[in-house]
């Protein structure tokens, strides 16, 4: 685990030492195929692979955008899949407080977001949705609630790729990164 004093250190060098850290993680099954944008430390995208139904069944490409300021701002996450999820908005904004200005801590990781974020997925949060009439489906009518989301997973989720195309995608991200 790093240092509180190397958490606090500037974006760049910061945002390079949780991406070393994320890609040396092989427990975290759920968030997959984190990629940097070429030349842009500041733009991640990867896969978030949930555990629970009905997102099981699915995978939803994620982008990670940093402020030039990070780690003093919080990151900006969409996912870029649609999900009929109540903490999800039409745009791929995620409704978790960990994201907002007056919550942020700076000694935050972005491993420990994803985690969070990970959470907020596999178990909806209706006290804190973006969509107020979708968390009183959510509580009201769940069998609706559901039906409803696994129409979505079916209909827009990625692909969930096998253990054998994770591993070629990390084998070419290693071939990529060696180049640079």
């Amino acid at each position: 685990m790093a240092k509180k004093e190397e958490l606090l250190m500037d974006g760049p060098k910061r945002m390079n030492l949780e991406l070393a850290l994320m890609l040396e993680d092989k427990q975290n099954l759920q968030f997959r195929n984190l990629m940097v944008e070429p030349n842009n430390i500041y733009r991640w995208t990867g896969l978030l692979m949930p555990v629970t139904p009905p997102y099981d069944k699915g995978a939803y490409k994620m982008e990670i955008d940093f402020p030039l300021d990070y780690p003093f701002k919080p990151p900006r996450i969409h996912i870029n899949t649609r999900m009929y999820h109540l903490n999800v908005n039409e745009r791929g904004q995620i409704c978790v407080p960990i994201l907002e200005i007056e919550h942020w801590i700076p000694t935050t990781r972005i491993d420990q977001v994803l985690q969070v974020l990970l959470a907020t997925i596999n178990d909806p949060q209706p006290d804190n949705a973006w969509h107020v009439e979708m968390a009183g489906e959510y509580r009201n009518d769940p069998v609706r609630f559901f039906k409803m989301a696994n129409a979505w997973v079916e209909k827009y989720s990625e692909h969930r790729p096998t253990e054998d195309e994770l591993a070629k995608f990390a084998r070419k991200r290693k071939k990529m990164m060696s180049k640079d």
